[in-house]
């Protein structure tokens, strides 16, 4: 075991105790300077901004913006009750927003005329017309049958009747809710038909609204929070000039702003708010274990500053290296706090039992530096190493908290040390400690009153079973991979979300990049070969480019719809109720024309050009279940990866669905390497400083059990393993080794009999630290997130079970090697 040099630990010692104000000055100077630089550090909440910069699907979103520009839409809805006296007001509010140098476009309206004229050849099939024809023959015979039914005998009238009883009718467009051509017909038509609309509605059909194009993405904050103030102003600046005041009983009674730009806002108001609740509710609680248990005042200013100190030096390391913190290490800070007061608290509790034992402050301080100091330096670089191994991982999520809890641990170690010491005399010069009735067990020599500990080999052996049967039933653990499962607790949708809901669409298909439009014909021609002949294609569910807009044997088509609306039109007045404003409305597209490419509106065509105003060089493909279901994206990415360009090489594939099904295969990668990782260098660094085989099996005794038993609860709560609570392997291993060296390195100091006395003292600091450790990691379980209340919950079951391990079983295993020590003796 590596011992503290005695002479140096007094000279630092000594010199803070003669120039504690000095110590405390330049610590304070330094925190402030950091937190002056962490005011820049920016928020990244995007589940790509935890991918490397070289996963497919991070490469794939920058070809997506080079090509296509910011797929980020501002949505700006005008609740009316009176949209005819809206729409006319529409281009001048475009125009001025248009006018702002920070808005790229506005779209209000859509030519739709020429889609509406051949809807009836753009989305049906042809089978589809021609079952269509069919079925209009069927429909217009019963509809014939039905008017003569007077004169049928009873029986039959029955028989009509209960065969008119089974065909239910929706409405619209005429559609019979049957599996038959004319259902599918009129399902087409309006499912299809519906996405070109003239003007955007909500769903609830109760707002107009406009797209608007902004110049930036909305992954700048600073500049959604800017754009959103802008254009409400400049919109309710033009409403009132064209239309009137805004109000109850006016045409516009509201103005509501949604899609992406207020999303992004939101979701970082959110994980703000988490932040600092989090932070706030675990620095209020740990001020409290800590006067609680300590029963003075002083222990919350000589525990809490330095504390504050070391995690605000991270804040300003952060700052100059990464300059940003994601989704995970936004709550880093609040976790910190529970890290980093283990060393207060060990410090405290042991110079308060030297000052008990009768030290004056400056030796009581020496002891405790000689000796708890050995056992933080220990303690700090094995948590700090296992938190650093993290950093080899590809996944960002785990590189990056690794990283800052690496240095944000030893930081809190140096603040205890430079800080802790001075502040400590600074108060003993004001007001000498008073032991408020605290007392050691000691006798008159100042030796430790020795006793057996009631446990021994018994205890050991029955735990190590228990935690040898968990850490079997490891296989058993799964992935959680539906996604709806880790992020923002969406309970109820926000009330300007359900406002401006339809006005744009939600769905998030991936993009096929290709180099030609002949190349991404190709492509097409691969997927139609896939789905053809199969009613529900098993990952994908619809996929369109701009080919797909043009049908193939237009003239084919034309003289089936030419049939369809002669017969229609000659029998029209048969129909009745949802039948015929159904029929109505498809007689209004008897019309079509052949058209090829260029006669598509310039709207249409600007959906399927890049930047560079190539048309036709990507496709949209839409997966066929949710795009959050882990097991779906991936199946959906591998089915797409199969996809070969004309010259053999995969298509550049961009989307959702592949940014998840990265993100689910760097978890699964990088989760077993920084967990073996960690495992090792905690392992590595216990040899360095111990240097015997016994030592390091003392010490990693509480971890091993914590990990088995908190394994087993796993299995028995049916938790399942997330990229978030990942990250408490980690942590348990960093951690859950600490107790277990101060009650070791405190068992090596006293020698045999004294674990009795080692859990009494030392012990009951562990209680606290593991305490203020679940205080830390719980306070995750306030966050409004799924995902960091998983890693909240775990972290506080594998500490639960460190600490039961360190109290119980590791003073066990201490009785039952002065056993055998006693017993060796007695034999010689």
């Amino acid at each position: 075991m590596i011992n503290l040099p005695e002479r140096p630990a007094r000279r630092l010692v000594g010199s803070m105790h003669a120039h504690p104000y000095l110590y405390v000055l330049g610590a304070l100077i330094l925190t402030v300077a950091m937190l002056a630089l962490g005011r820049d550090i920016k928020l990244k909440s995007k589940i790509r901004d935890l991918l490397p910069e070289h996963a497919p699907s991070v490469q794939a979103m920058t070809v997506l913006q080079k090509r296509l520009g910011s797929a980020d839409v501002l949505v700006v809805t005008l609740m009316s009750g009176d949209f005819e006296q809206v729409k006319p007001a529409l281009p001048a509010i475009a125009k001025a927003l248009e006018a702002h140098a920070d808005i790229r476009k506005v779209v209000y309206r859509q030519d739709v005329d020429m889609i509406q004229r051949n809807a009836l050849i753009i989305f049906p099939t042809l089978p589809e017309l021609e079952d269509y024809y069919e079925e209009l023959t069927d429909e217009i015979k019963k509809a014939v049958k039905s008017k003569l039914q007077l004169f049928d005998d009873d029986d039959e009238a029955e028989a009509g009747a209960d065969d008119e009883a089974e065909v239910r009718h929706t409405y619209a467009w005429a559609e019979l809710e049957q599996d038959d051509g004319l259902s599918n017909l009129g399902r087409t038509f309006r499912e299809e038909g519906g996405q070109y609309r003239e003007y955007f509605f909500n769903r609830a059909y109760t707002t107009i609204g406009l797209q608007v194009y902004p110049t930036k993405s909305s992954s700048d904050l600073a500049f959604c929070e800017h754009i959103l103030e802008v254009t409400d102003q400049i919109v309710r600046e033009e409403v009132e000039k064209t239309i009137g005041p805004i109000g109850e009983g006016q045409p516009v009674t509201r103005i509501v702003m949604g899609g992406g730009y207020r999303d992004a806002l939101q979701q970082s108001d959110q994980i703000k708010n988490d932040m600092a609740s989090s932070a706030l509710t675990s620095f209020a609680l740990l001020a409290l274990v800590v006067i609680v248990f300590f029963r003075s005042i002083r222990a919350i200013f000589c525990v809490l500053i330095p504390l504050v100190m070391g995690v605000a030096w991270t804040v300003g390391v952060v700052a100059l290296t990464v300059g940003y913190l994601n989704i995970i290490t936004a709550f880093i800070f609040a976790v910190l706090l529970g890290l980093g007061i283990d060393f207060g608290i060990h410090f405290y509790g042991r110079y308060r039992e030297e000052r008990a034992a009768g030290n004056d402050p400056l030796e009581a301080m020496v002891h405790t530096h000689l000796h708890c100091g050995e056992a933080s330096i220990l303690a700090g670089t094995t948590t700090a190493g296992a938190f650093l191994a993290l950093t080899i991982a590809d996944f960002k999520g785990f590189s990056q908290f690794g990283g800052v809890a690496a240095v944000g641990v030893i930081f809190c170690l140096l603040a205890v040390v430079f800080v802790f010491t001075p502040l400590t005399f600074i108060f003993e010069r004001w007001v000498p400690l008073k032991l408020m009735g605290y007392s050691v067990d000691r006798h008159d020599d100042g030796d430790i009153k020795r006793a057996r500990f009631p446990l021994g080999k018994r205890t050991v052996l029955v735990a190590g079973v228990i935690g040898l049967v968990g850490l079997v039933t490891a296989v058993n653990i799964r992935f959680e991979l539906d996604f709806n499962k880790l992020g923002q607790k969406e309970e109820t949708a926000l009330e300007y979300q359900d406002v401006v809901r339809g006005t744009v669409s939600t769905s998030a298909p991936a993009v096929i990049f290709t180099d030609s439009a002949q190349d991404a014909e190709h492509i097409y021609d691969q997927l139609e070969e896939r789905t053809a002949g199969v009613a529900q294609h098993p990952r994908i569910k619809s996929y369109q480019s701009i080919f797909h807009l043009v049908p193939d044997k237009q003239d084919e088509r034309i003289k089936w719809v030419k049939k369809i609306c002669r017969k229609l039109g000659r029998k029209v007045k048969l129909f009745e109720g949802d039948q015929r404003d159904g029929a109505d409305e498809l007689l209004r597209h008897c019309e079509p024309e052949p058209f090829a490419v260029q006669d598509l509106p310039e709207w249409v065509k600007a959906k399927f050009s890049d930047k560079a105003g190539r048309l036709g060089e990507f496709i949209f493909v839409a997966p066929k279940g949710s795009t959050s279901d882990g097991e779906v994206a991936i199946a959906f990415s591998e089915e797409l990866a199969t996809l070969k360009s004309l010259d053999g090489s995969a298509p550049v594939i961009s989307g959702k669905p592949m940014i998840w099904a990265d993100v689910i295969r760097a978890m699964e990668r990088d989760g077993v390497r920084t967990t073996i990782a960690s495992l090792l260098t905690v392992l590595i660094l216990l040899f360095l400083f111990e240097r015997r085989v016994a030592g390091v099996a003392m010490i990693m005794l509480p971890l091993t059990l914590g990990i088995g038993i908190s394994v087993g609860v796993m299995n028995l709560l049916g938790i399942k393993l997330n990229f978030f609570n990942m990250l408490a392997l980690p942590t348990l291993i960093g951690m859950g080794v600490d107790d277990g060296v101060h009650l070791y390195h405190r068992y090596q100091e006293l020698g045999r009999l004294s674990a009795r006395y080692i859990v009494r003292t030392t012990g009951m600091s562990a209680v606290l630290t593991t305490l203020t450790t679940s205080i830390g990691f719980g306070s995750l379980l306030m966050a409004n997130h799924y995902g960091l209340n998983s890693l909240g919950l775990l972290t506080v079951i594998g500490m639960v079970a460190a600490l039961f391990a360190t109290l119980v079983v590791l003073p066990a295993a201490m009785q039952w090697a002065d056993d055998r020590k006693a017993k060796v003796s007695g034999e010689g």
